[in-house]
């Protein structure tokens, strides 16, 4: 597992609620500061569980998600696994597309690109 260091694209991105406060798609955690998560001991359950796919080490180490603008995650649905891609930035690198194009042809695993969602 690679350690996630200044990056906080989940704090802001993945859809949860952290002790009756919601965050996700946009709207950051209420407990993120400067320094990262300020609850992180005690991080409510969605956080604990949650690993993008950059931490887990199944993407290459310039793809961390604040510095390429997606934020990827392996989920699962009936249909088998499958690669998500949410858009977090306004502007995406054209390497990263292509890269996870061969990616996903290579482990034969479908992507869901996913764009922001503006309010």
């Amino acid at each position: 597992m690679r350690p996630c260091g200044e990056c906080t694209a989940c704090c802001t991105w993945l859809i949860g609620d952290a002790y009756g406060w919601e965050f996700g798609n946009g709207k950051s955690c209420r407990f993120l500061c400067e320094k990262g998560c300020s609850i992180h001991k005690i991080r409510p359950e969605a956080c604990q569980k949650y690993f993008c796919a950059w931490s887990q080490e199944l993407i290459d180490e310039e793809f961390r998600p604040d510095k390429c603008g997606v934020l990827i995650s392996v989920e699962q649905n009936e249909n088998g696994q499958y690669l998500k891609v949410l858009k977090i930035k306004d502007e995406i690198n054209t390497d990263i597309i292509e890269y996870l194009q061969k990616w996903s042809e290579k482990m034969n695993t479908p992507i869901v690109y996913l764009s922001k969602v503006i309010d």
